[in-house]
């Protein structure tokens, strides 16, 4: 009767398992999304540069996408990156799109870009750094996930996401820690 009890047991442990995991791939939470690194060379006004740093009129970004979730993998459609100077969105300077891709359960993932910008003030933004004061970008992120959920594929939600970036006389984000794109 012992052994026929503990049979038991371990059986409902088997099939207890599966269901408990199963339950837990439908816990979702969104990714999250971080500018890691951003650089403009143009707007890097130290002395021992000389003038042709100013013609590298390029935005350099590292993108940080995280998975949180433990039992659900992502598929990114591609991941479209549009930069704006200043942070009402008026002037809009620049244009990325990322290539889709799978990222996996709790991986991260780091995506760089070198982009080229066109119809930015450079005159008016190096002046402002040149004086002192900060310039600001604002990044915004538009993309649609889908969720692997046992072995499937859910539907696609889309997202729609910003920041602000504050960027000094180095060229680089005033912000040293990684800035969060939030809704």
């Amino acid at each position: 009767m012992g052994q026929k009890a503990c049979c038991i047991c371990c059986l409902l442990l088997l099939l207890a398992a599966p269901i408990i995991i199963f339950a837990l791939s439908f816990v979702t939470h969104k990714p999250r999304l971080y500018i890691e690194d951003f650089y403009i060379p143009a707007l890097n006004n130290s002395t021992d540069l000389s003038n042709t740093t100013r013609l590298n009129t390029f935005i350099f970004i590292d993108l940080k996408l995280e998975n949180v979730m433990p039992f659900n993998g992502l598929r990114y459609d591609d991941v479209n990156l549009t930069f704006f100077y200043g942070s009402n969105r008026s002037l809009a300077v620049a244009n990325h799109t990322v290539s889709g891709f799978y990222q996996g359960l709790r991986k991260t993932a780091h995506k760089r870009a070198v982009v080229r910008t066109h119809g930015l003030p450079w005159e008016v933004a190096f002046a402002e750094v040149s004086g002192g004061e900060t310039v600001s970008f604002r990044v915004d992120l538009a993309t649609a996930v889908k969720l692997r959920r046992c072995g499937v594929y859910t539907k696609r939600k889309t997202m729609a996401l910003g920041a602000d970036v504050r960027v000094d006389s180095s060229g680089e984000e005033t912000n040293k820690k990684t800035i969060r794109l939030i809704n």
